[in-house]
């Protein structure tokens, strides 16, 4: 089974800890922690592990095939869908406000950014929809590996998709700010907003 790690985290949806309710509204969360990234040599050298009777030069480059000629069908109008893992499209970020005369429409303008948004596969077979992707897996708590002294390559930066400042449970440390990934479950409409009911990270 495999093994998601991560570190508990305290946090009031909406506030920062200089706020005068933080305190009585905080509360804990869990946030994953990425130990390491693979880059596209890296997955190539584990496919071929499985027992692929191609080298790792050619899974590479066939790897490398398939992300260019994905952007080129993505700026094609065209959504790319991986049997048994999900379907990558784009959606319009658009200028806050949008415009009301549809005479004064300018898509130069309009359009502020592309972003790459992923769909995960919701099929009987290969479900990965947030909650059958978590049946998958199985957790880990950080602070039970190493003594708790790992530390992370990577991790996500923010756990609240809003304004909240995070307190790491297990150093201390906060986190606050407002980024989300590039690759999320997303809808296209107004200003390109969330449309997901599992795209949250905390809550439901």
């Amino acid at each position: 089974m495999s093994k998601i790690i991560y570190r508990k985290v305290r946090t009031a949806p909406g506030l920062k800890t200089t706020d005068a309710n933080w305190e009585q509204k905080a509360t804990y969360y869990a946030k994953a922690v990425s130990l390491e990234t693979m880059s596209l040599r890296d997955m190539a050298k584990h496919i071929t592990s499985h027992g692929s009777p191609y080298t790792v030069d050619v899974v590479v480059g066939v790897l490398e095939a398939f992300r260019s000629c994905c952007i080129e069908q993505l700026l094609e109008s065209k959504k790319v869908k991986v049997e048994g893992l999900g379907t990558f499209y784009v959606t319009i970020a658009n200028k806050e406000g949008g415009e009301k005369d549809i005479t004064k429409f300018n898509i130069a303008t309009m359009a502020t950014g592309l972003r790459l948004r992923f769909l995960p596969e919701t099929t009987t077979e290969e479900n990965l929809s947030s909650r059958e992707f978590l049946k998958k897996a199985k957790f880990v708590d950080v602070a039970s590996l190493a003594g708790g002294n790992v530390d992370p390559e990577d991790e996500e930066t923010d756990t609240t998709n809003d304004n909240s400042t995070v307190v790491d449970d297990n150093t201390g440390g906060t986190n606050s700010g407002s980024g989300t990934g590039t690759i999320t479950p997303g809808g296209d409409n107004g200003g390109d907003s969330g449309g997901d009911p599992d795209a949250g990270d905390f809550g439901g």
